[in-house]
């Protein structure tokens, strides 16, 4: 049996000479083609990305969050002044007041009229001078004064530990 020369191909099958393929078929066009107008879209995207990194006035990335509300304690008035919320005239006497001891509790008294009046108590304060300061912002009647007093001595007694 006689071999075929090396050169001869099968019927049917489209050879060049030199054992390369045949590509006029066209499939490899169609590849080509597709690379390049994939560069042309990656190019004119690009470009179109440039233009808008130089707006004059970019806009956030995301929205905003309203800025968070942040608890800032409140500032005393320093020492032997009174910073009341609610009598404003006591805290700005032209002459310091002496010193008192320690602070033992506010207290706040609400008038008829819905107005609030609050006084710091320090530990040296006795029930008829804390009566007399809330009674300057408030004018209360004997009784209620009478009332408010032993209300007062009460609460210093049980803070001071001798009630």
């Amino acid at each position: 049996m006689e071999a075929a020369p090396a050169t001869a191909a099968a019927p049917g099958w489209r050879c060049r000479p030199g054992g390369r393929l045949d590509m006029s078929h066209g499939f490899v066009r169609h590849i080509r083609r597709n690379q390049l107008a994939r560069d042309a879209y990656d190019r004119a995207v690009r470009q179109a990305r440039g233009r808008a990194r130089t707006r004059l006035t970019p806009g956030p990335a995301r929205p905003r969050r309203p800025d968070q509300q942040v608890y800032r304690p409140h500032r005393g008035g320093g020492p032997g002044g009174d910073a009341s919320a609610g009598s404003p005239a006591e805290g700005s006497g032209a002459a310091p007041e002496p010193a008192r001891g320690p602070r033992l509790f506010c207290l706040e008294y609400e008038g008829d009229d819905g107005r609030v009046t609050a006084v710091i108590v320090h530990q040296g304060d006795s029930a008829e001078e804390v009566t007399r300061r809330v009674c300057a912002h408030s004018p209360l009647e004997p009784p209620l004064r009478r009332a408010l007093c032993q209300r007062v001595q009460d609460e210093l007694s049980k803070r001071r530990g001798t009630g």
